[in-house]
């Protein structure tokens, strides 16, 4: 009797599928397996950027306040057998240099690079590059995302200061 009334339960609670939603101390979230361009815009627009601008569908260009800029790419979009939407998410911002400035820049990237796992610096021939990359595997919520940001713009502030002192400015 007690194996009919759980298989009866199961069945009934199979047939009452809700979407998959986090709980926290604010109580219950949306989880997110992978993120639309609109879902991504929602998110980006809620933190309150001085400015917020798309330039083509999954890529947006954000200045922060005091003027940093910082550009958010979607990765991985509609791949086949799996979510709608992107699995990844690309902060990334750069800086150009001069070329005398470029082997000093190079020791910091290595340095930084090596202390911190939580972004990668990267020197290009024109430009020195920070770039965090955050996937939705196993689901995010808004709450995740926002703070995935936030944590981008704390170490590429700890980035910029150790610039300026190796450069000099």
């Amino acid at each position: 009797m007690r194996f009919v009334i759980a298989a009866m339960l199961a069945a009934v609670s199979l047939g009452m599928a809700v979407p998959a939603e986090a709980q926290s101390r604010r109580g219950t979230e949306e989880v997110f397996f992978a993120l639309t361009h609109a879902d991504l815009q929602g998110i980006l627009a809620a933190e309150g950027y001085d400015e917020l601008k798309q330039t083509e569908p999954g890529i947006f260009n954000i200045t922060v306040e005091g003027g940093f800029k910082m550009t958010v790419e979607q990765r991985v979009c509609d791949a086949e057998g799996l979510p709608e939407g992107c699995l990844g998410l690309s902060i990334m911002a750069s800086w150009s240099y001069s070329p005398e400035q470029r082997p000093t820049l190079e020791e910091l990237a290595n340095d930084f690079n090596g202390r911190y796992s939580i972004a990668k610096v990267i020197v290009y021939a024109d430009a020195i590059a920070i770039e965090r990359y955050v996937i939705t595997d196993g689901g995010v919520t808004r709450e995740h995302v926002s703070r995935e940001l936030n944590e981008f713009l704390n170490v590429s502030d700890v980035l910029v200061e150790q610039m300026v002192e190796a450069l000099g400015l």
